[in-house]
């Protein structure tokens, strides 16, 4: 495990009084590293990483399993049409073809203000887009499958790719 910079204790400091004054519900993983909990209407959970680096805050949330689709091709048009408008976050797709939101948040920007502007923007994108990237991807088939239904709308929490450290977040995007 790295060593963790005083620039890094600082910030979690930071972010364990941001979380704590905005009031939702947070785990701190280790140093600089928390798991969000984000609460939406048409998505009741999703866990949002928010890992403090050296150059800048990471910020990474799960949005979808992309489980044998045919052609991904679609949803991968939609991602990058809404990235074109996007600020702080953008969609990203992982070597197994999963969807996720990530940014960054530069240090300066570490306010109350900074951060519930980035929780906001992740839950209202969720909330957004995804039916709509459900039903690029998987059509009639979610109505028909009800198991296919529940894996696409798992809410990523015990994903990580093959090979991550134990105590590594999703991924280490630590510089």
């Amino acid at each position: 495990m790295p060593d963790t910079s005083a620039l890094v204790w600082e910030l979690d400091g930071r972010l364990l009084t941001l979380f704590t004054e905005l009031g939702v519900p947070f785990e701190r993983v280790e140093a600089g590293a928390y798991v969000v909990e984000l609460h939406g209407s048409r998505r009741p959970r999703t866990l949002l990483w928010v890992i403090a680096g050296e150059q800048a805050l990471q910020i990474e949330a799960f949005v979808m399993h992309m489980i044998a689709v045919s052609d991904p091709g679609p949803v991968h048009r939609h991602l990058l049409r809404r990235n074109l408008g996007l600020r702080t976050v953008h969609y990203s797709v992982d070597d197994v073809g999963d969807v996720f939101l990530v940014g960054s948040l530069p240090h300066d920007a570490l306010s109350e203000r900074g951060i519930d502007g980035v929780l906001g923007e992740v839950l209202s994108l969720l909330e957004a887009d995804g039916p709509k990237l459900q039903a690029l991807a998987y059509g009639e088939r979610l109505a028909a499958d009800a198991a296919l239904a529940a894996k696409v709308r798992a809410d990523g929490a015990g994903r990580r790719p093959a090979g991550t450290p134990e105590w590594a977040p999703h991924r280490d995007v630590r510089r």
